[in-house]
Order: structure tokens, then sequence, then C-alpha cells
């Protein structure tokens, strides 16, 4: 073992150093702050090769004792092992996240911000790492919020456009009151001549009433298809529309049924745009989900629905910044069509910021220092 002092200007500059000589895993033992520095003390194995944990381990083991070591004791002094490593590595993710806040004040209580949100880890320093260098305390009030929208992309409403909108979702993303909501729309800009509501779905049950009980409503004609090759077999009947609306079956993991779906939309004679409904009170990981699912679809946009019903907008933002794919439209709650507005970024930042006061959301110092001083002291 290699135990050794290191002075330093700052935590950073000290950790720069341990990094430089001991390598990436060197332990912390302690620290002390000097007048003009801090002084760190470090330790390291003497070995120049690193050695991965399963050879520390049985090393370790190895020296324990002259005779043989029992299968309990070696999973006994494993978890020791284990259980140091973990407090030494909770340790110096305290250490480098109290020294960040003391030299980045203003990056740190954005990151604290972009948290509170419920914005992803990986989403939140790539925001940070985007922020000029120097930073006043009037201008960080926002500049994280408007760097956080910049990242967010947005198109037009596909069904302004005309040809067929195909919406995609999970069960219960909210497609049936999308399209309700597309239709009326359409009908008080354009009238009723030319649209056609058309529903693929064999398995939610009610599809086919809904779909006629919103036909008649509207005075448009309505048709409903038990699967996506019957859909295809009939598709030639609506070349002559102006706007073609598809509520399409939940979005299945097996891949022939997601091929099945594409090869209905792709006979449709006309140009057919695929949007993604993802309701903003799914967890992240239920959102990417539907986008592995969605990705042979060739999907074109996204509409964030059920906005009214979540308590977090943080998933749904992170998932869009790291998909990349645009959002048309924000519905926010059961009116048709009031309830439906083309997609702003800053307005759904803006959304996510009123729905983390509402909520009164605060984070522990402790938790922050877990959740960013492994990164942040990988960084220095």
């Amino acid at each position: 073992m290699k135990i050794k002092q290191y002075l330093g200007l700052d935590m950073r500059d000290a950790l720069r150093q341990i990094r430089a000589e001991l390598g990436a895993d060197a332990v912390i033992l302690s620290t002390r702050r000097l007048g003009q520095g801090v002084e760190v003390s470090a330790a390291s194995d003497d070995e120049a090769q690193p050695v991965q944990p399963a050879a520390a381990i049985s090393a370790v083991l190895a020296a324990a004792a002259p005779g043989t070591v029992s299968a309990a004791e070696q999973l006994s002094m494993s978890e020791e092992l284990r259980t140091l490593r973990q407090l030494l590595e909770r340790q110096l993710a305290a250490l480098a996240w109290n020294d960040y806040t003391r030299r980045e004040p203003q990056r740190a209580k954005a990151l604290t911000e972009l948290t509170a949100l419920g914005v992803a880890r990986d989403i939140a320093l790539q925001v940070i790492e985007a922020l000029p260098a120097e930073i006043s305390a009037e201008g960080a009030q926002h500049l994280h919020l408007d760097a956080l929208a910049q990242r967010i992309a947005v198109c037009e409403p596909p069904a302004m456009a005309g040809g067929a909108v195909a919406l995609l979702g999970a069960a219960g993303a909210g497609k049936t009151s999308m399209m309700a909501k597309l239709a009326l729309r359409w009908l008080l800009e354009h009238g009723a001549d030319g649209l056609t509501i058309v529903t693929i779905d064999d398995e939610h049950i009610g599809a086919a009433d809904q779909a006629r009980s919103l036909g008649r409503l509207l005075g448009v004609p309505s048709f409903r298809f038990a699967d996506g090759a019957e859909f295809a077999a009939a598709a030639a009947r609506f070349s002559g529309q102006e706007l073609v609306l598809i509520d399409t079956p939940a979005l299945a993991s097996a891949p022939a049924a997601v091929a099945e779906l594409r090869a209905a939309l792709d006979s449709v004679p006309l140009p057919v745009q695929r949007m993604l409904l993802l309701p903003a009170s799914a967890q992240s990981g239920v959102l990417g989900e539907m986008l592995r699912r969605a990705a042979p679809l060739d999907v074109a946009c996204c509409a964030i629905t059920r906005c009214d019903e979540a308590v977090s907008l943080g998933g749904v933002l992170s998932t869009l910044v790291r998909s990349g794919l645009a959002v048309a439209y924000l519905s926010d709650g059961p009116r048709i069509p009031e309830d439906l507005r083309p997609a702003r970024a800053p307005a759904l930042v803006a959304r996510a910021v009123e729905l983390a006061r509402a909520s009164g959301a605060s984070l522990d110092p402790e938790l922050l220092a877990q959740h960013f001083g492994g990164q942040i002291h990988a960084a220095a």
C-alpha cells in the first residue's frame, strides 16, 4: 500500500495530482484545509498494473491467513471489502460535490434545480457543460432552463398539412382522445369534407364503438379494421381524402406485429406521418421502451399527452433530449379540442418548473453528492 500527501490550490487540483500519480483507483484517506489550499492523503496499491476487483479480493484473501480460507470466510471478507469500497466512494463523492459547490456555486445550483425538475443525470450534466465559462448570480437564474429548452426539438403539427396521420403509442397513451381533438380541430378549420377516421384495433374493447360514435358526432366517415392486413387490403379507398386519421393498436414488443403495422401504413396511398404519443405521467424507462418499439415504424414526431396527470415532466423532457425526437403537440386536459396546442420548448420547460414548485420538490445535499459526486470527481 502506498500512502502519500498531496498539496493543492483546491480540492480539484489535489484530485488531479492524485489521479495522475496513483490512478483512478486511489482511495482518499483524509483531507485538511490549509491557509493556501488543501492537503489530501491518498492511498493506492504499489503494483504498477491495475488490479481487477475480483483479483484484488483474491489477493487479499490469499494473504489473510497461512492456511486454507473457507468459502464462508471468503464471502464474509468479500462483503466487508465491498462495503468498505462503497463507504470510501460515498466519502469521495461527498468531498467532490462539496468542493464543486464552493468552486462553482451557480453551476451546482443549476444542477440542483434541474434534478428537482426530474431531469436525468446525464442530461443535466450536458446542460451544465454547455453553459458559459463565467456565470453571474443574476444570469444564472434562467441560463440552464434556456439551455435545456434549446435541446428539445419541436416541429409543425403534422395534421395541419393533411395527408394521413397515424397515432402510435402504448395502451392508455391517449390515442383515441388525440384523434378526437385532431378531427374536431380539422373540422372547425376545413369542414367535414375530406376527413376520414380509421381505427385498426381488434384487442381494445369498445374501439369500434368509439370510432363509430366519433364519426357520427362529427359527421364524417369512420372505418374499423381488425388488423393491419385487413386495413392494407382496403387502403386504396382513402386515396381521395384530404386527411385520414389512423388510430393504431397498442405498440407490441413482438417484431412481427410491428412489421405488420408498418406494412399496413406503407400501403396507404397518401403520405403517412407517424406520430408517437408519449404520456407525461409515464416513467423514463417506459418512455424509452415505447421509443424502442416504435423505431421500426419511422416515427416522424411525437405528442406529449396526459400533462394534466403528471407530477413531473423531467422524465419526458429527458427522453426528448436523449432521443432527439421532435415534439409537435402538447395535450394537457380532457377538453376537445381546447386542451391541444402546438408544442413550444420554452413552454414545456416552464410547465416542468411549475410542477416542481407545486410539488415542493427539494433535494437532500447528501443525495446530490451521491448523484453527481462521482461524475464530478471523474471529470476533475
